[in-house]
């Protein structure tokens, strides 16, 4: 892995380690006033948002746009998937605590999460348009 590919997914980590805080602490603190369904989707919006913003600007250095955030939101709804996947993994079968799953299944899953915000995060060339044609105007008649 090059060094500036090994800086990126350093801070990929750091902002997602750091984005983890930031759904804990908000979700505790919308308990406070919310059932935990409420306080979990609201914090778990506001930190896929804030992730992305920091992932596109800090960690990868591109400018965001709509089209990154889907492909973000997919591989986001990806790795949620395969996460969930593995903690069933490791507690049923493997009959790991299931207190020490979620912790291990994001170690888990960083490089695919990894990868799949690589996919997100890569710049699309727009394609060529070609100049709308313009009819030409007419000469009043007089």
């Amino acid at each position: 892995m090059s060094r500036d590919r090994l800086a990126v997914l350093g801070r990929f980590v750091l902002v997602n380690v750091l984005n983890t805080g930031l759904y804990w602490g908000l979700y505790l603190l919308l308990l406070l006033v919310a059932p935990y369904l409420v306080a979990n989707t609201v914090a778990l919006v506001v930190a896929v948002l804030a992730a992305y913003a920091a992932n596109a600007r800090w960690a990868f250095g591109v400018a965001p746009s709509r089209g990154s955030l889907l492909r973000y939101l997919v591989a986001n709804g990806t790795t949620i998937l395969v996460r969930t996947a593995v903690v069933w993994l490791l507690v049923t079968p493997l009959s790991l605590p299931e207190q020490l799953a979620p912790p291990a299944a994001v170690a888990v899953t960083m490089p695919v999460a990894f990868v799949l915000t690589t996919w997100a995060m890569a710049e699309r060339p727009v394609a060529a348009r070609e100049p709308s044609p313009v009819a030409p105007v007419a000469a009043p008649v007089a």
